[in-house]
């Protein structure tokens, strides 16, 4: 079946406004933060290749720009590296978790490196194979410590403030956490992996409530890796292997899902394939395009709340697709 471009339910309306990234931009993409002005962050990590990259995507299509590769001010630093997600501070400093070195590294918004803080271990401070991390409102860190299965909190320079969770599947426990958001309460939510699950938190580190089983059904999730909050309070989960996004209320209840709509190729893409032409050969030769519009393992998803834009990062086809939450939608009326 033909993904729909407009996907609707409980009042909600997501509708697919673009795709952006290529084989050469965005290899190996796992995640992406925002920064000012329309700027995104993004980590990438492929065979023998390992980069953070800055790029722009405004409000029109086709007016992405790749701005630099973090790579390119130094690539021998990358080397041995494996950067998993990042989150930009309100200095613009980027920070970058290392699952490979068990670190986080710290960036300015220029690329050049600046400071590392953390090392392989289980106590506070120490960890083993960070992944999500996120600022608070008041400057302060929440990292998933995945293999330690815990949240450590700690400012930018790495001192510990809190931690919670431990490894096991009851309330408040994990399973390798992953991703995770704060939404504007300062509640922090966490894709709980191999749980299969969200959990929510206070600020504190306290267990408010749950959702999701293991399952490919409406609701349930398979491998869960990302989690965002919007400004309504609605939830998104990068549900992984069951190649979907799914939107929840506030409650954790289930309203719609989002399996990708890119019906044409982004603008990097096109160049890719116009000037290959055994390329574009094989694409007209295949029985149906419409596999290439759907996500192929989804890793992160993230919602801009000044334009009220859905981000997914689409891993395994190196890109981003972007759908706008519409206000106040209306079905037109047409007797025909």
């Amino acid at each position: 079946m033909t993904p729909s471009l407009t996907t609707s339910a409980a009042g909600r309306t997501y509708d697919y406004d673009r795709v952006v990234g290529g084989r050469e931009q965005m290899n190996g993409i796992v995640s992406m933060a925002f920064g000012a002005d329309d700027e995104i962050y993004i980590t990438q990590k492929a065979l023998f290749f390992f980069d953070v990259s800055k790029l722009k995507i405004g409000p029109e299509p086709d007016d992405e720009e790749m701005i630099m590769s973090f790579r390119e001010k130094d690539p021998d630093f990358f080397e041995g590296t494996w950067p998993a997600c990042l989150a930009v501070g309100s200095d613009h400093d980027i920070y970058v978790t290392d699952e490979l070195r068990h670190l986080i590294y710290v960036f300015d918004q220029d690329g050049v490196f600046k400071r590392e803080f953390g090392n392989l271990g289980a106590n506070s401070g120490e960890f083993n194979r960070p992944s999500g991390i996120i600022f608070t409102a008041d400057n302060s860190i929440y990292v998933c410590d995945t293999m330690n299965h815990r949240i450590q909190h700690v400012t930018p320079m790495g001192k510990s403030i809190n931690e919670f969770g431990s490894q096991g599947s009851d309330e408040g426990q994990f399973q390798s956490p992953w991703g995770l958001d704060i939404d504007c309460e300062g509640n922090v939510f966490i894709a709980d992996h191999k749980n299969h699950r969200i959990q929510k938190f206070d600020a504190e580190g306290k267990f408010i409530f749950t959702f999701g089983t293991y399952g490919s059904g409406m609701g349930e999730l398979d491998h869960p890796t990302d989690v965002a909050v919007d400004t309504d309070g609605d939830i998104y989960v990068s549900d992984w292997a069951n190649n979907r996004v799914q939107v929840f209320n506030s409650l954790g209840e289930y309203i719609l899902q989002i399996r990708g709509s890119a019906i044409d190729l982004s603008k990097w893409q096109k160049r890719y394939v116009e000037s290959n032409p055994d390329v574009v050969k094989a694409r007209r030769r295949v029985e149906s395009l419409e596999p290439e519009m759907k996500f192929a393992l989804p890793t992160g998803v993230n919602y801009d709340k000044n334009r009220d834009r859905l981000f997914v990062v689409d891993s395994q086809r190196w890109r981003i697709q972007i759908f706008n939450k519409l206000k106040d939608y209306a079905e037109a009326q047409f007797n025909i």
